[in-house]
């Protein structure tokens, strides 16, 4: 039996979750400042009366470094009071995957009115670009696409205006979907000591032992 759960906190809604057979449970919450208050209160009440874990996944980044290290630091804690690694997934892919197209660009407000954006078409699990910290006029395509996450608030008309749509319920939490790709991705998964955040605006990829 695999059980694994989610947790995502890249943007300003957090959010978790928990999957397994005959299992799913959800939960997210907006949250401007102290989200470990809510987030590991959260996670308690998920796995109350659960199977026990086969696996953490947790969204790594892009995103701001504050908010990511409190999910990732509550992935750890979860992983290793349970005994289990963890499967690191992009943050930017979480939420492109809430979107069945064939170009879907996945934002993130990255503040100082830039974004974190990639494209992918996510019918057939590609990568179209790489991931990015740019100006939202920058990244996007020039053919029709759906724009998804925090990152559409730059810009709406901006988005439509090259001929994308945005996406419905482009804020939701993604963490459903992390906890999928952790359980498609479970033989990939890693030794908590060697989760690293991935953090655009600093070294590509940050062990977040390295920052305490």
């Amino acid at each position: 039996m695999t059980v694994v759960l989610g947790i995502d906190t890249a943007g300003p809604v957090v959010g978790a979750a928990l999957i397994g057979p005959n299992l799913e449970r959800t939960w997210s919450e907006r949250v401007v400042r102290g989200a470990d208050a809510v987030l590991i209160p959260a996670i308690a009440r998920l796995l109350e009366g659960a199977p026990a874990l086969s696996a953490v996944a947790v969204s790594i980044g892009p995103g701001a470094f504050t908010s990511l290290r409190v999910g990732v630091s509550t992935a750890l804690g979860f992983a290793m009071s349970s005994g289990v690694d963890v499967v690191c997934v992009s943050s930017l892919e979480a939420r492109a995957s809430m979107v069945d197209h064939e170009r879907v660009l996945a934002l993130l407000d990255a503040r100082k009115s830039r974004v974190y954006a990639q494209l992918f078409n996510t019918q057939t699990g590609d990568t179209l670009t790489e991931a990015a910290d740019a100006r939202l006029a920058d990244v996007l395509p020039q053919v029709p696409f759906v724009a998804t996450g925090e990152g559409v608030r730059l810009g709406p008309d901006l988005i439509e205006g090259a001929g994308g749509f945005v996406a419905s319920e482009p804020y939701r939490s993604p963490a459903l979907q992390v906890a999928r790709l952790g359980r498609e991705r479970r033989a990939d998964a890693t030794p908590p000591h060697e989760v690293a955040l991935s953090y655009l605006r600093d070294a590509d990829a940050l062990k977040l032992a390295d920052r305490r």
